[in-house]
């Protein structure tokens, strides 16, 4: 049985020992120790520096993106976010475009025959825009990429073309006539063309600035307050300017934000991303992949089955193997724990990469004992002809030990063909195991062969094809389960057909490539096989060597630097890390998906998700409302300069300043929270988290702009002078309100209004313009709410153009000449195109900031994803390797994979605990699914004993393993434990005490079991305590085990000892006296390696004195009770316990909760009791803790 391989491990010394020393050593060979690199020296970060991430936390590297790269990763992520923004503009300059084509319908062919192409000249842009962009062939990808830098650029071009031949070509022209659309222009470049800010502030910016503010006032008829006019338009087209820089800046900021955020939560989902790919590494080398698959997906569900859930699997045709090292007992005593462990590893490194060349599945490693199938998970014809492949090439690899240790160890190996249940018990420290008669049947072959032979069954030999020579082995006349089996055993003889390995071909196919091929060359590399001896082993030194080492030689051979290699590939690693954080922060393009997640309105669909955007708001998001101050603040400015300078007009443009001060600055306040009192900005932010108050005074403030110039234009048509109107013949018509307001009021402004003439009404639309322009920028409003507003508001200016304030515009005609077209139709329709492309722009600005939000919400989501991943896999992982072994394992990632961890422990309990008579229960019946119902039982109990490793009390207990229906703990190994070096021996090895009282929970445990399922199971344990050896061997697929003479013995205590007894050594025996226990003497054992030991069971008097003082509510009376009953124990005959107690196993007390509820039992129970103790004396009677 498996088990029998656990007392194989090797033993240690425990003269220069310290708990917790650590020890990291390679097993690497000498060729191997040559071709380390010396690890590549990064120079420090500089302040200018951005670190981008880690190629890993796992691998100990950071990537470190300088400044310049930053910069033009956030360059092209930038320019693509803005790049759909120009269609916005484009659709602005057609509106323009068939304003100057309809509104002015009486001019000029040439005019006419202008405007028409250069609506075809948009038309065509528009078309460029959209070459190539869904297309997959290369050449129209860079075209359409080339297009996206040059349509902006002509874009713009054009519409400083189309506003210059407007202007010169008009017969009569007034610097108000497309002021405007001058201010709309100056406003759209900086917000809605995707070119970079240095560009278009020095060229674009001054260039549109230039044109719009110079042609006009060049190409205008003679005004004698054209001075003036320049100086209004000025003012307002650089305020049209100035917002749309500070939108520029208030965008860049968002997209700064988001691309920083998106950096860096990519960096850490990347990072994410490594440690669980390292993790997915680490598990599936333990565990078969559908295993770990299943295993993760039900990580953290709750399951309503009766029982646990249990990963087994029954596989047909399986071949299985078992290999033994003969006579490594003899050399343990002459090495110490750690050259043994290191030689173990070196060993069984060499046996994992053999396992991948033979396609075998490395189950366990048991001491010095190495199993592994062929056929499963995945089903294989040859599975049978592999599995001897890797028997003759383990014997072959045993050399390596020989010539090591100096010494004459050999391999044992048997073969056997069958069924297997394949899966993993427990809950704790899983770990790849198969179970049946037929793994039975394997590990007998190998116990009944021949060191240096390959042992195979007939089952396996009728799967061989004839690819080997056998000779018969009558292994069944050495080996009582064989004959029963019928089994009939071979020894292999010769290979008759050689194994063709996959990469011996490439290495070969490289050799020809580089002119060292020999047919020399070739007969060594095809008769590798056919030059064995009898025994199965050939002399062929390159038979030994696995694929990796065969190609490194070869790499080697043709001159290659492994050195420069490593370093090559780290860099390109690198690289990958840069170019992909590049590719996702670049490619992202939210604007095309974002259709799907909103409706029409642009409200998400998802109603939890509007809700959050609802609420949310981004940094700064209220500095906007600056521009309506601003604009507010420009309407007296530029008033004083072309408008009536009246007391009335200025308190009509001075009053609401008051109150959109008060609320701008309440709104803006948080956003200066280090230049401001702390109760404003507190109160600020208190204002900002109400929704509805925040977009309340946002609509407040517009209203209040725009209605204030609605107001002014209101009282220039009722207040002013009739004497300022007799050019027009019908102003015996102008409609007035002055009968709307009282008759005081009304005397008291025909006062305060100006005697000179009112010259340009017209401005007050196109200052209307600007209005919409600071409306649009507001961040506070939904889009639907700034589009109601826009248009209300410019509906309302062009009612009072076209119906009330006819009068000044026929006065502004007759000034103008009189033009082809009512100025105050221009107006309007100037103002209409503002009105409309703001509105679409404002919509555009909305679906920016959904954007945005949703990628955030998008990164939150899939770092809490990757997280959930990692959190998954770390459960995997570090339930098949303690935490810091699987730590160690996953932070380094550069390390060798023959490279070995190991820690030495001088003061650690070691715990074996097996059911003896669980293989009577076991069977193969179609009853109990061929073996599946009893291995579930089995899961039941070992998942109830990982139950009691989560109770507080026993944190420090480590579970090993499990060997068959063995379990393996041990307490000790704690890296955190630090010891007093003048410690007594009870804080010590206090530990021991609580490794004892786990034992006897594991008996509690089972009893609870037994009396649930009507089973009469025992468990049978040997404590031992001293130092071991801890550590990792096989670092391709790491197993955690621990070695040393401590470990044989107390696997020796177990199988020694009897059913329902803990038996321990003398010197345990003394340790544990110290705690209050009492002990009966077994007498001499014969130990494997150790010849005989004074051995002793632990009784159950003290257990029961202990429990009674608890119950008596005596606690403190814990530490001298124990010790008069351990001297009346040495005296006399120890009395029996309380007659309330129970002294059967059914119900025995647990030592962590000493006051749980007796069942007081009758004469007749305890009678059946004494009865199932056996035939034995009192004192044996006692000694059995059933």
């Amino acid at each position: 049985m498996p088990e029998d391989k656990a007392t194989a491990a090797a033993s240690a010394s425990a003269g220069n020992l310290e708990n917790g020393q650590t020890t990291a050593s390679s097993s690497s060979t000498p060729n191997k120790a040559k071709r380390q690199k010396t690890p590549t020296r990064r120079r420090p970060p500089h302040e200018g520096d951005v670190v981008a991430g880690g190629v890993g936390i796992t691998g100990g590297g950071v990537v470190i993106l300088p400044q310049h790269v930053l910069n033009e990763l956030y360059h092209n992520y930038s320019i693509k976010q803005r790049r759909s923004g120009l269609k916005w503009f484009l659709f602005a300059a057609v509106l323009f475009n068939i304003w100057t084509i309809c509104i002015p319908w009486e001019q000029a062919i040439p005019t006419r025959v202008v405007n028409c192409s250069m609506l075809v000249a948009y038309m065509a842009l528009t078309a460029l825009m959209h070459i190539g962009r869904r297309s997959e062939k290369p050449t129209l990808r860079r075209l359409h990429q080339s297009l996206q830098t040059i349509v902006p650029r002509a874009l713009w071009f054009l519409s400083m073309l189309h506003f210059a031949a407007y202007v010169m070509l008009q017969t009569s022209f007034s610097p108000r006539d497309v002021l405007g659309w001058a201010i709309l222009l100056n406003f759209l470049i900086y917000v809605t063309l995707p070119l970079p800010l240095i560009f278009l502030g020095l060229v674009i910016g001054f260039c549109t600035y230039f044109n719009c503010l110079s042609l006009p006032v060049g190409f205008s008829r003679p005004d004698r307050m054209i001075s003036e006019q320049a100086a209004a338009n000025a003012v307002l087209i650089a305020t049209a300017a100035l917002i749309g820089l500070l939108y520029y800046f208030m965008g860049e900021a968002k997209q700064k934000r988001a691309f920083l955020e998106a950096k860096k939560s990519l960096e850490v989902k990347m990072v994410i991303e490594e440690q669980s790919a390292e993790q997915e590494r680490l598990l599936l080398s333990v565990l078969p992949k559908h295993v770990a698959i299943k295993m993760r997906e039900d990580l953290g569900s709750s399951s309503s089955e009766a029982f646990k859930k249990i990963y087994m699997s029954r596989h047909e045709n399986v071949s299985i193997l078992y290999a033994d090292i003969v006579g490594f007992t003899a050399i343990s005593s002459t090495y110490s724990a750690q050259d043994l462990v290191k030689m173990l590893n070196e060993l069984f490194a060499r046996f994992d990469r053999l396992a991948e060349k033979y396609q075998q599945l490395r189950i366990k490693i048991l001491g010095d004992c190495y199993y592994c199938i062929s056929g499963a998970p995945d089903e294989r014809p040859d599975h049978a002809v592999l599995c001897v492949h890797m028997g003759l090439s383990m014997v072959k690899a045993i050399k390596y030990v020989q010539q090591k240790a100096n010494s004459p160890v050999d391999m044992r190996v048997g073969i056997h063909t069958g069924a297997v249940l394949a899966g993993i018990l427990g809950q704790r420290q899983w770990q790849f195991d198969v179970y049946s008669k037929d793994v039975e049947l394997a590990n007998k072959m190998e116990s009944s062969g021949k060191a240096g032979r390959v042992h195979i069954s007939d089952k396996t030999l009728a799967f061989l094809n004839g690819e080997f020579e056998v000779e018969p082995a009558f292994g069944e006349k050495r080996e009582e389960l064989l004959r029963i089996a019928g089994l009939k055993t071979y020894f292999i003889t010769k290979v008759v057909k050689p194994f063709a390995s996959p990469c011996s071909k490439k290495i070969d196919e490289s050799k020809s490539e580089n002119g060292n091929h020999s047919p020399a060359d070739s007969n060594s590399s095809s008769n590798d096989h056919n030059d064995d001896n009898e025994n199965g082993a050939g002399d062929d030194t390159d038979a030994t060597l696995d694929d990796e080492e065969l190609l490194a030689q070869s790499a080697a051979g043709n001159g290659h630097n492994v050195s420069a290699v490593e370093d090559d590939e780290e860099q390109i690693k690198l690289e990958n890390f840069k170019q992909r954080l590049k590719d996702e922060l670049v490619t992202r393009d939210g604007h095309e998906n974002l259709t799907k997640d909103t409706n029409i309105f642009l409200r998400f669909k998802n109603p939890q998700l509007e809700q959050a955007y609802a609420v949310y708001r981004e940094p700064y998001s209220s500095l906007p409302l600056l521009a309506a101050l601003l604009v507010q603040c420009i309407d007296v400015l530029y008033s004083y300069l072309v408008l009536p300078r009246s007391t009335l007009h200025f308190i009509n443009i001075a009053a609401p300043l008051v109150p959109i001060a008060m609320l701008v600055a309440i709104s803006i306040a948080e956003s200066f929270s280090g230049m401001l009192p702390k109760f404003f900005v507190d109160v600020s932010k208190r204002f900002n988290d109400i929704t509805f108050v925040r977009e309340l005074a946002a609509i407040i403030i517009a209203l209040t702009i725009g209605l204030s110039n609605v107001i002014d234009m209101f009282f220039f048509v009722t207040f002013v002078s009739e004497s300022e109107f007799n050019a027009t013949a019908s102003l015996e018509e102008v409609p007035t309100a002055e009968h709307l307001l009282p008759e005081s009021f009304v005397e008291q402004m025909r006062d305060a209004m100006p005697t000179e003439r009112v010259l340009y009404p017209s401005y007050l639309s196109n200052f209307s313009v600007l209005i919409l322009i600071a409306i649009a920028v507001i961040a506070q409003l939904t889009h639907l709410t700034k589009i109601l507003l826009l248009l209300s508001l410019a509906a309302l200016h062009c009612y009072f153009n076209v119906c009330i304030m006819q009068d000044l515009y026929a006065l502004e005609d007759d000034v103008a000449h009189q033009p082809l077209i009512s100025t105050r139709y221009c107006a309007s329709g100037l103002l209409l195109v503002a009105a409309l492309s703001l509105s679409f722009l404002a919509r555009h600005m909305d679906h920016e900031d959904r954007v945005i939000f949703k990628w955030k919400t998008e990164v939150a989501e899939q770092k809490e994803t990757a997280n959930d991943m990692r959190q998954r896999n770390e459960a995997l992982v570090y339930n098949v390797l303690p935490v810091h072994v699987a730590e160690h394992f996953m932070k380094n990632t550069k390390r060798s994979h023959d490279d070995l961890y190991s820690q030495s422990y001088s003061e650690v309990g070691v715990l074996f605990a097996s059911m003896p008579n669980f293989s009577d229960f076991y069977s193969e019946e179609t009853v109990n699914n061929q073996g599946l119902e009893c291995l579930r039982f089995l899961n039941e109990v070992i998942s109830d004993f990982d139950a009691l490793l989560e109770l507080p009390q026993f944190q420090d207990i480590i579970k090993i393993k499990t060997i068959g229906s063995t379990y393996m703990a041990a307490s000790g190994i704690n890296l955190q434990r630090n010891q007093r070096h003048d410690a007594t021996i009870t804080e010590r090895w206090s530990h021991l005490d609580l490794l004892v009282e786990f034992a006897l929970e594991l008996k509690h445990a089972l009893h609870g079991i037994n009396e649930q399922s009507f089973n009469h199971f025992v468990l049978k344990m040997g404590i031992n305590h001293g130092p071991i050896t801890a550590g990792v061997i096989g670092a391709r697929k790491p197993h955690y085990d621990i070695w040393g003479n401590t470990v044989n013995v107390a696997s020796r205590m177990e199988s020694t000892g009897k059913a329902g007894a803990v038996q321990v050594t003398e010197e345990t025996c003394k340790i544990l006296e110290q705690f209050g226990y009492t002990f009966q003497q077994r007498g001499l054992v014969v130990v494997k390696g150790k010849g005989q030991l004074m051995t002793y069971y632990l009784q159950a008097t003290v257990l029961y004195m202990y429990l009674y003082l608890h119950l008596q509510g005596k606690s403190e009376a814990s530490a001298a009770e124990p010790k008069a009953a351990i001297e009346l124990h040495e005296g006399d005959a120890v009395p029996g316990p309380p007659a309330s107690l129970d002294c059967t196993t059914e119900l025995e007390a647990d030592l962590k909760t000493p006051l749980l509820k007796l069942k007081v039992q009758d004469t007749s129970t305890e009678a059946a009791a004494e009865s199932r103790l056996g035939n034995g004396t009192v004192g044996e009677s006692q000694s059995l803790l059933e």
